[in-house]
């Protein structure tokens, strides 16, 4: 429900309707929450609604336990009608109309009430089975505290294991008047101060009773609000994604407790119950953790290929010490493991958290209730409550140190692979080392074969020489005479001889220094080859023997 559309679209005054939307209406009961931040918050959960969080209004289905008391509120009535008055009801809320009828029957009830609603979805990361539109009316009708929000967001259509860690809680003890500035001497101050709101979200693990995943176990949450107000005598429950056991157990206790469920101390209980109910499956879940370390740790050895060294490898050091190799899926296995034990030690770390919160709450309330003349009978009750939070807060204490038992345990099995594999990284690269001075040492062997090809073909080498010598000798000669040989050289048929030209002397002018100057440039460059090879090659070898002279 958009901003627009809460205040549009009704005939009542427009600071009714403001009044009447929920978060915003909270600004009546918090000193500090101001309409700003109403409006925020409820945009915020207008786009989370759109994305995720609740369902159309066709498939609204709200399961609402309600308990009454004859014991509180209107006193003509009679015994008759006490005795036949029913104590349970449970309804089905479908539809806005639904909501509206119960709102109106809830109004007119005069007893003492305690009102259980179970908002559920379809699977554990689906839409929840409420509109938008029910859930603000519902959470307006009753004042709901506005960071309930916080609970809400966490619900709703999932793809991915997002906010997995994420748990919150909060409180607040009522004022009537919360505008209203109490004197030291004013006693009415106890009186006003004993009602109170308590939310929260707190994550579990449940059987999954499916073949897939392996681990049987899965992690569920669920959100807890409720509120006691003294002067309606009127506790209200809402429970967000309760388990059906969970559902049981809240059923027989307040059946139990049919002839006044309005009991404070009773209203109190049932948080001991909803968290001890919860953490009822960490001892088995913790148990498979640590059997299936064993089985990976056991797997882990199993599995590794051993490898014996090859005799130049051998040493005095590594002989001892065999060369296993872990294989990917255990060192896998053993990741996947740390990282689900870091999640569930942050998880019980923070159900801790929460619980010590609410044993907190019970002893600020225990230290307010006990000013109240009609109240003290409760203080044995609050005691006993605190006390079995201390011994819920023990036994969390030492799932949260089997835990870190068994994540130690994972380090240290992670650390023992990263040393294996850097053992067998320094192994291999002694065994390539080693192979290539094998290598080496048998290229050295091979020497004098080669030298030996290096001077037999030391003969073809100087023939090829001769040769490119010879033909830059004369094949200067042979250009030369080719282009003047039809100047210096005429067959005379008169006399039948071959007659010399007088000017023959410009051929050997031209031909003889060509033929001298091409060898010296040849020569003198193949000189100055040599010598500049020489130079580069002294560097290198007299860094050989600088390397030599370290190695030994």
């Amino acid at each position: 429900m958009s901003e627009e559309i809460n205040d549009t679209g009704s005939n009542e005054p427009s600071g009714d309707r403001v009044w009447r939307i929920w978060p915003r209406n909270c600004v009546r009961d918090d000193r500090l929450y101001t309409a700003i931040d109403g409006k925020h918050d409820s945009n915020y959960l207008s786009d989370i609604s759109k994305d995720r969080l609740f369902s159309e209004s066709a498939e609204t289905n709200i399961v609402v336990n309600l308990y009454t008391s004859a014991g509180w509120g209107r006193i003509s009535m009679s015994e008759e009608e006490i005795e036949n008055r029913k104590t349970v009801q449970i309804l089905s809320i479908k539809s806005l109309d639904d909501l509206e009828g119960h709102l109106d029957s809830v109004q007119l009830e005069s007893p003492a009430q305690t009102i259980s609603y179970f908002i559920e979805s379809d699977y554990s990361w689906g839409r929840l089975r409420l509109s938008e539109e029910v859930a603000r009316k519902l959470f307006a009708f009753f004042s709901v505290h506005q960071q309930f929000v916080s609970v809400l967001s966490a619900f709703g259509d999932k793809t991915s294991t997002v906010e997995q860690s994420y748990l919150t809680y909060f409180d607040r003890i009522q004022i009537l008047n919360p505008f209203r500035t109490f004197k030291p001497t004013d006693s009415a101050i106890f009186s006003q101060t004993c009602g109170y709101d308590l939310g929260y979200l707190f994550k579990y693990v449940d059987p999954h009773n499916h073949k897939t995943p392996k681990d049987p176990f899965a992690i569920r949450q669920t959100g807890v609000y409720h509120k006691y107000d003294p002067q309606t005598k009127r506790s209200t429950w809402i429970f967000i994604q309760p388990s059906e056991s969970l559902k049981e157990r809240l059923e027989a206790l307040f059946t139990r407790y049919k002839d006044n469920p309005i009991d404070l101390a009773l209203q109190v209980e049932i948080h001991f119950l909803v968290f001890t109910h919860g953490a009822r499956n960490w001892r088995p879940y913790i148990n498979y953790l640590e059997e299936l370390f064993d089985e990976i740790s056991k797997s882990s050895n199993a599995s590794g290929s051993v490898e014996p060294a090859s005799a130049s490898t051998v040493t005095a050091a590594t002989a001892a010490i065999p060369t296993v190799t872990p294989d990917l899926p255990s060192v896998m296995a053993i990741y996947a493991l740390t990282d689900k034990l870091r999640v569930i030690l942050q998880l019980i770390q923070m159900n801790y958290q929460v619980a010590k919160k609410v044993q907190q709450l019970l002893r600020r309330l225990r230290n307010r209730w006990i000013q109240e003349p009609a109240l003290p009978v409760l203080t044995p009750r609050l005691d006993d409550v605190c006390d079995r939070f201390e011994q819920h807060l023990y036994e969390l204490s030492g799932h949260e140190a089997r835990i870190y038992s068994l994540l130690e345990r994972a380090k240290d099995m992670s650390g023992l692979v990263h040393h294996i594999l850097e053992f067998q990284s320094k192994e291999a690269d002694k065994s390539r080392d080693a192979k290539l001075d094998t290598l080496l040492a048998k290229a050295n062997d091979k020497r004098p074969l080669l030298v030996v090809a290096k001077q037999g073909d030391k003969k073809p080498h100087a023939n090829s020489k001769i040769g490119v010598l010879l033909a830059v000798i004369f094949l200067p000669g042979i250009l030369i005479a080719a282009i003047f040989s039809t100047n210096f050289f005429i067959y005379n048929a008169d006399t039948k001889k071959i007659d010399i030209a007088s000017n023959l002397w410009i051929y050997f002018l031209i031909s003889v220094p060509v033929t001298i100057i091409l060898p010296s440039l040849w020569i003198l460059w193949t000189c100055r080859r040599r010598v500049f090879g020489r130079k580069k090659v002294q560097p290198n070898q007299e860094q050989a023997r600088d390397i030599e002279k370290q190695e030994v």
